[in-house]
């Protein structure tokens, strides 16, 4: 399952009150900021408004639900920060780089956290001095406005990372020690139905086999037509196995925007659901979100055929990439074990970076940062 990573939200009166640029002041900041170096020129910063962002980050090949500004703008609700967009571009103006900002300022001191979860987005042509000059300008807008920034690149089959590592450690930034990696199985979507079928590994594929021959029956619907029947599925599980994950799918529930579309697919018996796997899409790229199989689908394998048949929604749908949501071989190594057995790649995305500008403030964000996370363990 995934869960979208939130920025930490810090306690108020732990610092005392210093001024500094923080809200439309930090706009304003950013809309001033020229920085990089490219072989062609400079890239320059700008604030980007919310309603033409779901148009600017349609142009980048990695978006992810996580940059979409349906997802961004309701996980920065959900902790009490905000959303900002920016762009970097060219000199001739054309966006090389873009992210969604998620700032969480630490109450009377002005400065704080800014998340880049699954971003910045980069051009797929971007050569090592365009990123560069991203990681650059991302620098400087930390230094200017005065927070720390951490950001997690979009997991992609296509990015070589220690290159990428090499390019943030030069340009002053450092693995984030307190936010967590992201590991998962992506499928290219573009390989015809037959290839996708060999690359399946053999113990995967032959319960696919039997569970096509079982008489289960598919049946996709937009989340919003089936908000409760999904629930009940995946509470029965939940309360089955005992699972909380950190963002809960009733989050994800009430999600609508032009960017982000949300689906369910039911394996269904005899009348009865089996089980059911939701899907957000945005971009080119499709993400399992959360899934629920009962013990009469287990006994069908209504997880492979769930699974499987979410590989060719996704194809159906003109989508490029499916990702499987994540792996963590320590905490749920059969979850693991299943998802590396369909014949996807395995992918880390880069990251996550941090830049902590010098100064006192910093040292007082991460003083605010780690009391609440000691209080909020103790709970």
């Amino acid at each position: 399952m995934v869960g979208g990573y939130a920025a930490p939200v810090l306690l108020p009166c732990l610092v005392p009150e210093i001024p500094a640029p923080a809200g439309a002041e930090t706009r304003q900041a950013l809309d001033q900021l020229d920085t990089g170096a490219t072989m062609t020129g400079p890239l320059t910063l700008q604030t980007v408004a919310a309603e033409d962002w779901p148009r600017i980050s349609a142009g980048f090949h990695d978006l992810t639900y996580e940059q979409t500004l349906t997802y961004a703008q309701a996980a920065a609700h959900r902790i009490g920060a905000e959303a900002q967009f920016i762009s970097l571009s060219d000199p001739t103006g054309q966006p090389v780089a873009a992210a969604c900002l998620r700032l969480k300022p630490v109450p009377g001191l002005g400065r704080g956290i800014v998340w880049i979860a699954a971003g910045p987005l980069v051009q797929p042509d971007a050569g090592p001095e365009d990123l560069k000059a991203i990681f650059a300008a991302l620098r400087a807008y930390a230094e200017q406005s005065g927070h720390i920034l951490r950001l997690r690149l979009p997991a992609s089959t296509l990015r070589d990372i220690p290159s990428v590592d090499r390019v943030a450690a030069e340009a002053g930034f450092v693995p984030a020690d307190r936010s967590p990696p992201y590991q998962t199985v992506i499928i290219d979507c573009e390989q015809d139905e037959d290839t996708l079928m060999r690359a399946l590994h053999g113990k995967w594929r032959n319960p696919l086999r039997n569970a096509l021959k079982s008489g289960m029956a598919l049946e996709t619907r937009p989340i919003a037509d089936c908000t409760d029947r999904f629930h009940g599925l995946y509470q029965q599980v939940q309360a089955a196995k005992g699972f909380s994950p950190d963002i809960p799918p009733e989050f994800y529930y009430p999600l609508s925007g032009p960017d982000f579309s949300h689906e369910v697919l039911f394996t269904r018996q005899d009348g009865a659901d089996l089980g059911a796997m939701t899907i957000g899409r945005a971009g080119t790229t499709g993400v399992y979100l959360f899934g629920a199989t009962l013990d009469a689908g287990r006994r069908l394998n209504a997880g492979h055929y769930l699974m499987w048949q979410a590989i060719l929604h996704c194809k159906a749908q003109g989508l490029r990439w499916f990702d499987l949501g994540g792996i963590d071989a320590d905490t749920n190594p059969s979850v693991t074990r299943f998802k590396l057995r369909t014949g996807g790649t395995e992918v880390t995305a880069p990251g996550p970076y941090e830049f902590q500008p010098a100064g006192l403030t910093t040292s007082l964000i991460r003083t605010a940062e780690t009391v609440h996370s000691r209080l909020k363990a103790r709970r």
